[in-house]
């Protein structure tokens, strides 16, 4: 009888010992994530809705190579978790106050070192041309089986695509004269 107790309290101690071991799972997930891994995979998930070639699957594949590659690269130079969340938050309060625009741009580059601001700055680069390259191989048939805010970003970034209307093909044709 004695054994038979000693099993049973062996067995609860063993039980709850490794019941405790387990990590929260939100830690657990935001550890194992790369930089930009996690906006890639998002949108891998939007993009599995929709049918890929294989032309189409390399391109993306090569385009979120790169977005992971620069995301770790400004990770490195102090783009931080910490950081972003401060940047986050200070937007949130900014745009609960009713600030649009310019007088967001200025709300949010308070409280920030330039050297952060230029991470941000970089960031948001590095995400538009994601955006911009995920958007030109994909066909208008396939946007449109895209949910609704996935469309919204990538016709965004189509739009205000990286060098199209920036002082390009200005004044072609006409000279200023020295005379």
């Amino acid at each position: 009888m004695k054994k038979l107790i000693a099993m049973a309290l062996v067995a609860c101690l063993a039980t709850s010992a490794t019941a405790d071991d387990k990590p929260d799972a939100k830690k657990k997930r935001a550890g194992n994530r790369a930089a930009g891994v996690w906006m890639a995979e998002n949108l891998g998930k939007a993009l599995q809705k929709v049918e890929l070639t294989a032309e189409q699957k390399e391109k993306w594949s090569e385009a979120k190579k790169g977005f992971v590659a620069q995301m770790d690269e400004l990770k490195a130079a102090g783009l931080t978790n910490e950081l972003k969340k401060k940047r986050t938050e200070a937007q949130k309060e900014a745009r609960d106050a009713g600030a649009k625009g310019k007088e967001l741009a200025a709300k949010l580059k308070e409280g920030f070192s330039e050297e952060e601001q230029a991470l941000f700055a970089k960031q948001q680069k590095a995400t538009k041309a994601f955006r911009v390259a995920v958007a030109g191989m994909l066909t208008p048939e396939q946007m449109k089986a895209l949910p609704e805010q996935v469309q919204k970003q990538m016709t965004t970034a189509q739009k205000n695509g990286q060098g199209k209307g920036k002082g390009k093909g200005k004044r072609k044709g006409k000279k200023k004269n020295d005379a």
